[in-house]
């Protein structure tokens, strides 16, 4: 049986949870945050596509992109939903305030959109398929070992460090680090 090519990983640092996050004194318990090495904006996506072999410049890419951003919002402005076969649907759903009955809920009642997602199934089934997850340690553990390292540089090149701090990873909002 041939052992399946892995072809992603993901880091990740390990945090604490509640168990039930709607009881506010529920135990924790240590849970997974990815983290992301950076985001990609519009323009390395386009390059990215253009690295692929396509025949298109980058900057034809990245004028193709843009213009697709723009009319997605005008279409789910318009109350259109936005299926991108491949990757998934987007749509809009409403916040608002509730009334005690239908005759008394107005647009004003209304205080805003929300953007949806729903991902393809090929997309959940390549997120999920051959993967690696890689420990990385705290993003404080992080932050400490690129201050430490940056330190050392200067120290070789006989710089005096400036006043500052070193910048933190990007990620998804794991305030509760723990090393277990």
């Amino acid at each position: 049986m041939a052992k399946n090519r892995i072809i992603g990983h993901i880091n990740y640092s390990k945090g604490l949870r509640l168990k039930n996050p709607s009881e506010k004194d529920s135990e924790k318990q240590v849970v997974a945050y990815n983290q992301e090495l950076e985001t990609i904006d519009l323009a390395l996506l386009a390059e990215h596509i253009k690295d692929h072999g396509s025949s298109y410049s980058k900057g034809t890419i990245f004028g193709v992109l843009t213009d697709m951003v723009e009319c997605i919002i005008e279409q789910l402005r318009g109350g259109y939903g936005i299926l991108l076969d491949g990757l998934g649907k987007f749509g809009t759903s409403l916040r608002c305030s509730g009334a005690e009955s239908a005759e008394e809920f107005t647009a004003a009642n209304i205080t805003g959109v929300n953007l949806t997602f729903t991902p393809a199934e090929e997309v959940k089934h390549a997120l999920n398929t051959n993967m690696e997850f890689e420990y990385v340690g705290t993003r404080k553990s992080q932050a400490e070992a690129r201050k430490t390292e940056q330190a050392d540089i200067n120290s070789d090149l006989g710089v005096t460090p400036s006043s500052g701090g070193s910048g933190s990873g990007s990620g998804s909002g794991d305030s509760g680090d723990v090393t277990p």
